[in-house]
């Protein structure tokens, strides 16, 4: 499954990475869940920060404020965002370029805390995915042009979504959710990475 930059970083994360709470600038899970639907947006906030990741990893100027426009398009019927709703998603929106482009490879998903049934944490990590095809076919519309890696991604992102999300709750069945949360955390960095813009540049690359 794991290409061989993926591979390179995932063992790199994997010595140097430190558990941090890098949600904390976002809503407590729960809380942006209640936030969507208070404002009629029946979508799981995993699948609202898939998109945004999905967005920015395929070449989303990060400078610009098309998003807002993409993601009402998907999510309300292109009707303009609450006030609210607007303040919450450039805070993701910011949080997601952050982390992105961190050389510390701080980059997370936001999903359900551990707290939470491994079902939970899984049919969110399933949203998520979705939620990044979803961003990322917004933008990105010649696959023929993707590098070998990439297109690797989005083929088993694409298998992830029909991911039975039934798991047990059993340390077995968390060590393995926990690698395919893992897989989908690297494998974002690295479309990222190859062609993701930033203010200073405009594309990243792995070499």
């Amino acid at each position: 499954m794991l290409g061989v930059a993926i591979l390179a970083v995932l063992a790199l994360s994997d010595c140097t990475r430190k558990k941090v709470d890098q949600m904390s600038e976002l809503n407590d899970y729960t809380q942006a869940q209640l936030l969507l639907e208070k404002h009629d947006i029946f979508v799981a906030p995993a699948e609202v920060h898939g998109a945004i990741s999905g967005l920015l990893a395929c070449g989303l100027n990060i400078e610009e404020k098309e998003y807002l426009g993409l993601l009402s398009d998907v999510f309300n019927e292109g009707q303009n965002f609450s006030e609210a709703l607007k303040q919450f998603f450039a805070r993701m929106y910011k949080h997601v370029v952050e982390h992105f482009s961190d050389s510390e490879f701080h980059f997370e998903l936001f999903l359900p805390s551990e707290d939470e049934s491994l079902l939970d944490q899984a049919n969110a990590l399933v949203a998520w995915v979705s939620g990044f095809l979803l961003g990322f076919g917004l933008k990105q519309k010649d696959y023929g042009k993707l590098s070998n890696d990439v297109k690797e991604v989005i083929g088993d992102f694409t298998e992830i979504t029909k991911l039975d999300s039934h798991f047990d709750e059993t340390e077995e069945d968390q060590q393995a959710l926990h690698e395919i949360i893992e897989y989908i955390r690297v494998s974002a960095m690295l479309c990222f990475a190859e062609m993701g813009k930033d203010p200073a540049t405009t594309s990243k690359t792995i070499h």
